[in-house]
């Protein structure tokens, strides 16, 4: 239940900062991180991210979902498919229309500073779709500061948002 607030809470985020995730809007596409301890050095903590769909990733099959943190700064550990949790917001109320567990997760590949995450969802993506992650394994840098993270859908769309890390 905790994981459903924090992810329909990040989705609220999205939506209010100007990401109304309405395939007709003209607004850019707002990309987002969390990370439920910010702090510099802190261990195994949840980051959750959220990406909107654009054109490149819609009217495919959601398959894939990804983020690439700094090299040598973050570390990403392995998580176990029940760990993660993946929604879709699907008509940016903030609310997560789609959700998919640990039956749709094919299979999680991390490295030191990345994971992916391949899906059998059966759902095709469409244009403003907030597509939301949950990886539970995650180690902050020892330094604070903004550092970009890298998020993919598909393999098909890829775009940059920030953590802040104090």
């Amino acid at each position: 239940m905790n994981k459903l607030l924090r992810t329909v809470g990040l989705v609220v985020i999205i939506a209010t900062a100007g990401c109304s995730g309405l395939p007709a809007s003209d607004a850019p596409a707002t990309n987002e991180t969390t990370i439920e301890n910010d702090t510099a050095g802190a261990t195994n903590v949840t980051q959750s991210i959220g990406i909107s769909v654009d054109e490149s990733a819609a009217g495919a099959e959601l398959t894939a979902i990804g983020a690439t943190y700094p090299r040598d700064e973050f570390v990403v550990s392995a998580a176990q498919h029940e760990q993660i949790s993946i929604g879709v917001d699907t008509d940016g109320d903030g609310t997560t229309d789609r959700t998919f567990n640990e039956t749709h997760i094919s299979g999680v590949n991390n490295n030191a500073y990345s994971f992916d995450i391949t899906l059998d969802t059966g759902y095709t993506l469409q244009a403003g779709d907030i597509v939301t992650v949950e990886y539970p394994a995650l180690d902050t840098p020892q330094e604070p500061g903004t550092y970009t993270v890298e998020l993919r859908v598909n393999d098909q769309q890829t775009t940059n948002a920030t953590v802040d890390i104090e």
